[in-house]
């Protein structure tokens, strides 16, 4: 790509009788270096999106910029910036431009938002010693989401019978199932609730999220020989609404 130069070069030329014999001697160079910033010009104006690539040069030395010569200078925003130029031994160039909403366009920001909303926890039924049975119960959560995806995780802080029900120091052989579902998530399927360190994933999203209804499903199994301590049977669990792309 070729880029016009901007700056003016200097060159003196001196001729002098030197004795028999006298070697010239080289003056060392003091020339400051010639910084040319080609793109963004001084005052320039940009509308929102517009591709703006940055073109500089130094003459002499190194030199850096906010982007390195040659890449996209951002226009994502409007208002008015500076793109300053530093050369290595201090000297600068700065140029002034502004960014605008391209003209009839009405524009607006939503804010970077992920929040996850849980509903009233509801209890299982009386677990039956003696009796062989798996019991329900669900629990509803509301989730918003500005991200371009977004996964829902549960887990079980507690190191004690992590991923189990307890009745003070008693916990019930298996571990506590859950799955989820709602109208846009994939559901990872019926898996035990897991620890801090390997949580369960419950549901995964591929776009924003307005108040979307999710449903979660506990299960727990009883054994028809398991032994059952007077009492409730409890744990509480983390949930998380993370994403990798906000």
């Amino acid at each position: 790509m070729f880029r016009p130069w901007k700056g003016v070069l200097s060159v003196a030329l001196v001729l002098a009788a030197l004795p028999a014999g006298s070697a010239m001697a080289q003056s060392p160079d003091v020339t400051a270096p010639a910084i040319s910033v080609v793109t963004p010009t001084e005052d320039a104006v940009y509308t929102r999106g517009q591709p703006v690539i940055a073109s500089y040069t130094c003459t002499g030395q190194p030199c850096s910029g906010p982007v390195p010569d040659g890449a996209a200078i951002s226009t994502a925003t409007a208002g008015s910036f500076e793109f300053k130029v530093d050369a290595a031994d201090g000297a600068s160039a700065t140029r002034r431009y502004t960014v605008v909403d391209p003209a009839g366009v009405v524009s607006g920001d939503a804010p970077a938002t992920l929040d996850l909303t849980l509903g009233t926890p509801t209890a299982f039924a009386p677990f039956i010693p003696g009796v062989a049975k798996e019991y329900t119960t669900s629990l509803g959560a509301t989730l918003t989401s500005t991200a371009a995806d977004a996964t829902l995780w549960v887990a079980d802080a507690s190191a004690t019978a992590t991923g189990r029900l307890v009745n003070g120091t008693f916990a019930l052989e298996a571990p506590l199932q859950v799955s989820a579902t709602s109208p846009k998530g994939v559901s990872a399927g019926q898996a035990p609730v897991g620890g801090s360190a390997a949580p369960t994933k419950l549901l995964t999203y591929a776009g924003p999220l307005a108040a979307e209804a999710a449903t979660l499903t506990f299960k727990q199994a009883i054994g028809g020989t398991e032994g059952l301590r007077t009492g409730g049977y409890s744990k509480t669990l983390t949930f998380t609404l993370s994403t990798t792309t906000p």
